[in-house]
Parts: structure tokens; C-alpha cells; sequence
């Protein structure tokens, strides 16, 4: 008898079966090996592709969080849409003189990629880059936050805290340009 019966898959098979594309630096054995280390209460880490060590610091049945490099990252968290199917949400960060820069990505439980924007809105620009200009002196006016990218899923890290700058320009008639303020 063939039947369709969708059994509830936890994040480690995921994980297991995820395609090299999603993690390059991780072949089918490396993630095999980490798996295999967390049955075996030992440290959950690889020498990976680049021959240099990756480490899982966390991995539950929904929840997954990899350092794969000194600079990189990856967090793994299977979500429900509102008719119950499951997702895997994937968020890689990369760190730049440790400032993250993160992108976000969603899977099918087969690993099939799906639409982002059909899961994830994108703050308006006005949340991040404020311009004004004052017509009465010529300055503009420029504030920028970086508050609408930072994301933490695992609830434990200390919520960063958002960095604004604010610079204003005023209008230089001889050089027919703005120029920052002192």
C-alpha cells in the first residue's frame, strides 16, 4: 500500500541531507561527522573543505547554529507557515572587521529554494536612511541606522546596539557641491 504520510523531519536530517550549494564548505561527510559527534557527546566540529575547522554550537531538532569560519556563519530554524507545512529558514552572516552582514533564505523541507519575499518583508527605506534638507540654511541632513538588519534567532547573544551617524552637508555656492560640516 503506497501511501503519502509526511513524517516530521527534525533539523539534524535536514542537515544531513542539505545540498553541498547551501554550504559549500561542508561536504556530505563534514556534516555526517558533526552529527555523528553530537551522538557521541564530542565537540560537534569538522575540518572542512578549506581545511580549516568548522563547529556546530548548536543543533536541536528546529534550531541549528554553525560557525563555519572565523568570519562566517550560518543559523538553520524550521518554521511553520499557517497551514502547518514546515519551512528551514537559513540565515548566513558574514563578519567584516566584525560588523555582520547577513542574508536570509528559505527552503522546502527537499531543499527546494523558495521565494524570500513570500516569507520576509523588507523594512522601508525611511527605517534606515533619513535625508532632509533645511531650505532656510542649505543643509541636508543625512541620518542612517543599521536597526532594521539586526536579526538574533538563537536569544541567547545580547541584542546589539543599533549605530546611527548623522552627518550634515551644507551648500557650497563656489563649489557648487555640499560639504560636510565640521
Amino acid at each position: 500500500m503506497l501511501c503519502g504520510t509526511a513524517h516530521a523531519q527534525s533539523l539534524k536530517d535536514l542537515f544531513l541531507k542539505m545540498p553541498q550549494e547551501v554550504c559549500p564548505v561542508l561536504s556530505e561527510y563534514n556534516r555526517l561527522e558533526i552529527v555523528d559527534n553530537q551522538k557521541n557527546n564530542k565537540t560537534m566540529q569538522t575540518r572542512n573543505l578549506f581545511r580549516t575547522f568548522s563547529k556546530m554550537e548548536e543543533l536541536t531538532d528546529d534550531y541549528a547554529h554553525l560557525v563555519i569560519s572565523k568570519n562566517s556563519e550560518k543559523e538553520m530554524k524550521i518554521l511553520k507557515k499557517n497551514d502547518g507545512t514546515p519551512i528551514i529558514m537559513v540565515i548566513s552572516t558574514i563578519f567584516c572587521d566584525d560588523t555582520p552582514d547577513s542574508s536570509v533564505a528559505f527552503y522546502s523541507t527537499d531543499w527546494e529554494p523558495l521565494r524570500t519575499l513570500d516569507y520576509y518583508t523588507l523594512p522601508a527605506i525611511d527605517n534606515f536612511r533619513r535625508v532632509t534638507i533645511d531650505k532656510t540654511t542649505n543643509q541636508l541632513t543625512v541620518t542612517t541606522t543599521n536597526a532594521p538588519f539586526i536579526v538574533r534567532t538563537d536569544g541567547k547573544n545580547t541584542p546589539i546596539e543599533p549605530m546611527t551617524l548623522t552627518n550634515t552637508f551644507r551648500w557650497s555656492v563656489a563649489d557648487n557641491r555640499f560639504i560636510l560640516n565640521d
